[in-house]
């Protein structure tokens, strides 16, 4: 294949980043075996997609945002505390199924998104900003997500257990990027930005399968109840990012769209790692669900976001 004809298809694979992440979700659900498969590689696609977010990190519009730090801290307070109080009110009203006012408590008190950098490419939302905020919450969320979780009737979560998880997710990822950039300067490492979007996408895809494993006997046996659950998790997911773009809409739409970005994405492959066959299958099947919103939403994501003025930068490397 000529030099030409790679960078074409580089640039059609990034270009089509959020619909290849629903083809990978149809494509799972319908070929198990190759779900199967992928499933224990889930992790790794995770750590591997961090990875290239961190390592393209933008050193000077880091630092600027340093400068600024009372845009990350507010973003970090109100995605681990003020939001998950909110959501906890709710569930103490009573007016929602036990296990769906359980399944929000405990997604709006996880922590969001390690490999958020992805979407930040991909839509056009702050990955400098967003990676100062979503490291310090992940710690946060070590501490906090076991207290909602108990809250809620849910004991057994352990920040031990948490915190060596995420120890060996951020901890490969970020030690792999600061080692890539002292022999690499980000300049060159952009240059090859159509193939590292690329890999990501793949990355992604890898995750979106892998996460369906046995998803589909369930559909069968269960259809009106993983339909509900898809509303429920979906329904959330469009509240939390409607939350977090009314509360940061003062700091401008780009701002805005990144709180709202992590405020609605969770880090639901961590609370299924210590939840996945502790819970009923009621609750099990909502956390699932709510994993797959982070790979069925983006393409619409994409279209609100453009529409409301916020839509990725970089033309050349197809986003």
């Amino acid at each position: 294949m000529s030099v030409s004809l790679l960078h074409r298809f580089t640039r059609a694979v990034s270009r089509h980043a959020m619909a290849w992440m629903v083809v990978s979700v149809l494509a799972g659900l319908l070929w198990q075996e190759l779900a199967r498969l992928l499933s224990p590689l889930v992790m790794f696609a995770s750590i591997g997609t961090m990875y290239l977010t961190m390592v393209r990190l933008d050193q000077a519009l880091l630092f600027a945002w340093l400068r600024r730090p009372a845009v990350p801290l507010a973003i970090v307070v109100s995605l681990m505390l003020v939001f998950p109080l909110g959501v906890l009110g709710l569930f103490s009203t009573g007016l929602l199924p036990p296990a769906v006012a359980t399944a929000f408590v405990l997604t709006a008190a996880t922590s969001p998104i390690i490999s958020v950098g992805a979407y930040c490419f991909f839509l056009g939302t702050d990955n400098e900003l967003l990676s100062l905020a979503v490291l310090p919450a992940t710690a946060i969320g070590v501490l906090t997500l076991p207290l909602f979780a108990a809250w809620v009737g849910l004991p057994g979560l352990t920040p031990g257990s948490l915190a060596l998880t995420l120890f060996f997710m951020v901890g490969g990822a970020m030690g792999g990027a600061l080692l890539t950039r002292v022999f690499i300067a980000r300049p060159q490492i952009e240059q090859q930005a159509g193939w590292l979007d690329s890999i990501m996408v793949v990355m992604m895809a890898v995750v979106a399968i892998g996460v369906t494993d046995g998803l589909q006997a369930l559909i069968v046996q269960h259809p009106l109840r993983v339909v509900e659950a898809f509303v429920w998790t979906g329904l959330l997911n469009a509240g939390l990012q409607a939350l977090g773009w009314v509360v940061f809409a003062r700091f401008g739409r780009r701002v805005a769209a990144s709180a709202a970005l992590v405020n609605g994405f969770r880090n639901m492959a961590l609370l299924l790692g210590v939840l996945l066959g502790r819970v009923d299958a009621d609750l099990q099947l909502l956390l699932v669900a709510g994993q797959l919103q982070l790979f069925l939403l983006p393409s619409l994501m994409r279209v609100v976001y453009g529409r409301l003025g916020v839509a990725p930068a970089n033309s050349v490397s197809g986003v």
